[in-house]
């Protein structure tokens, strides 16, 4: 079982993500968190190629102002990412009988290449179309003006200035933000993932317990946990 946490940058995908594969090992299930940016194969040249491809993806150098490449460059190069990281999880022998969440998912990718360059979601769907299908994808919903509060450093492209975005870098990320919001808002509704409203209340605990209830109610998920499996009859 796949589980993607997504959201606008700083909605808190990451620590989620942790804790709720945290979570349900606590209670007994097979389960891990996924660094959607840091995955290996365990062979040395496949290995050597994804480390480039990543360096290429998220410089540790950071990013320019702005991007002379343009919007395709990137959006072929995520594809081809999130395409090994399907790859990857078809490859493990022990991927049926695992819960693995994922800090994010190629659905961030297709919204935010769809407002910056007008394509259609559709069609960005078609490149990722290799890309692992999450059984459940949580939408972390958050007013930008409350994630910004959340970090102290945005990236340049966080902050929507590769976008066009210009002046006060909080008014950029929230303008920007609230873009990207709304185009995962209707991929939601679209394709019925769980959607989590946040606000400045919101402790982590209360999401992790509202995602636990919903995959408890609506997933099968007693062949993740070995000490809950049926025994056959003799």
């Amino acid at each position: 079982m796949l589980i993607a946490i997504e959201g606008i940058d700083g909605a808190g995908k990451t620590h989620i993500a942790r804790k709720l594969a945290h979570n349900l090992r606590d209670g007994g299930y097979l389960a891990r968190y996924l660094n959607k940016s840091d995955i290996e194969f365990g062979d040395a040249f496949t290995d050597s190629r994804l480390r480039l491809l990543k360096e290429i993806i998220w410089p540790e150098q950071g990013e320019p102002k702005i991007d002379l490449l343009g919007t395709h460059f990137y959006l072929f190069l995520l594809a081809s990412w999130f395409s090994a990281v399907g790859q990857m999880l078809r490859r493990e022998p022990r991927f049926g009988n695992l819960i693995t969440v994922m800090d994010g998912s190629q659905f961030r990718v297709v919204a935010k290449a769809h407002c910056r360059a007008k394509i259609d979601r559709a069609q960005l769907l078609d490149y990722f179309d290799r890309a692992a299908e999450p059984d459940l994808v949580v939408l972390l919903e958050i007013e930008p003006h409350v994630s910004w509060h959340r970090r102290t450093v945005f990236k340049e492209t966080e902050m929507g200035r590769w976008d066009g975005y210009r002046g006060d870098p909080r008014d950029a990320y929230c303008a920007y933000q609230t873009k990207i919001q709304n185009v995962l808002q209707e991929m939601a509704c679209e394709r019925g993932w769980l959607v989590v409203p946040q606000n400045e209340d919101t402790r982590d605990t209360d999401v992790v317990d509202c995602i636990l209830q919903h995959i408890a109610a609506q997933h099968d998920v007693e062949e993740y946990h070995p000490a809950r499996k049926a025994t056959p009859c003799e």
